[in-house]
């Protein structure tokens, strides 16, 4: 059985990079956020990087982990 993966582009945009937060990541892989959080925090979703209280992952990161690029 495959997941269906929502595409979704990511707002947040630091020097040209474009980057996902937490919420587009609930929309896109329909976890909850405590659980894309643990996932962003312990590495199991590599190269996130927290700023404040937020964690945020590069849409590059983000697609390699996926397996897209």
């Amino acid at each position: 059985m495959k997941h269906k993966i929502k595409e979704i582009k990511p707002k947040k945009r630091i020097q040209r990079i474009l980057f996902y937060m937490v919420p587009d990541l609930v929309k896109i892989l329909g976890l909850s956020k405590l659980t894309i959080r643990k996932y962003l925090r312990t590495g199991i979703i590599p190269g996130a990087v927290k700023i404040g209280r937020n964690y945020m992952i590069s849409s590059r990161c983000f697609n390699r982990w996926l397996g897209k690029e």
